[in-house]
Protein backbone atom coordinates (compact mmCIF):
# COMPACT_ATOMS: atom_id res chain seq x y z
CA UNK A 1 0.00 0.00 0.00
CA UNK A 2 1.57 3.63 -0.96
CA UNK A 3 2.74 5.61 1.94
CA UNK A 4 -0.11 8.02 0.67
CA UNK A 5 -3.04 5.76 0.99
CA UNK A 6 -1.83 4.71 4.46
CA UNK A 7 -2.09 7.96 5.50
CA UNK A 8 -5.62 8.88 4.62
CA UNK A 9 -6.84 5.38 6.08
CA UNK A 10 -5.25 5.72 9.43
CA UNK A 11 -6.84 9.66 9.26
CA UNK A 12 -10.30 8.38 8.71
CA UNK A 13 -9.89 5.72 11.50
CA UNK A 14 -8.97 8.67 14.11
CA UNK A 15 -11.40 10.91 12.82
CA UNK A 16 -14.42 8.11 12.83
CA UNK A 17 -12.76 7.28 16.24
CA UNK A 18 -12.87 10.99 17.83
CA UNK A 19 -16.26 11.46 16.75
CA UNK A 20 -17.45 8.15 18.43
CA UNK A 21 -15.39 9.16 21.71
CA UNK A 22 -16.40 13.10 22.35
CA UNK A 23 -19.87 12.70 21.08
CA UNK A 24 -19.76 15.53 19.13
CA UNK A 25 -18.05 17.82 22.26
CA UNK A 26 -14.95 20.26 21.75
CA UNK A 27 -11.78 18.87 23.27
CA UNK A 28 -10.37 21.95 22.70
CA UNK A 29 -12.27 24.62 25.14
CA UNK A 30 -10.24 27.96 25.28
CA UNK A 31 -7.14 29.34 23.15
CA UNK A 32 -6.89 30.18 19.36
CA UNK A 33 -8.49 28.61 16.60
CA UNK A 34 -5.90 25.72 16.05
CA UNK A 35 -4.83 25.37 12.06
CA UNK A 36 -4.50 21.50 12.38
CA UNK A 37 -7.90 19.71 13.42
CA UNK A 38 -7.08 17.03 16.48
CA UNK A 39 -7.53 14.30 13.54
CA UNK A 40 -5.06 15.48 11.88
CA UNK A 41 -2.97 15.99 14.53
CA UNK A 42 -2.86 12.55 16.31
CA UNK A 43 -2.61 11.05 13.19
CA UNK A 44 0.78 12.44 12.21
CA UNK A 45 1.90 11.25 15.67
CA UNK A 46 0.91 7.81 14.92
CA UNK A 47 2.34 8.08 10.84
CA UNK A 48 5.78 9.44 12.62
CA UNK A 49 5.67 6.67 15.54
CA UNK A 50 5.15 4.47 12.39
CA UNK A 51 7.81 5.54 10.33
CA UNK A 52 10.22 5.73 13.22
CA UNK A 53 9.95 1.59 13.94
CA UNK A 54 10.49 1.12 10.31
CA UNK A 55 14.13 1.74 10.59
Amino acid sequence: MPLEDFIINIYCLVDDMLLKLLKNKKLRQRGFAPKLSDSEVITMEIIGEFLAKQK
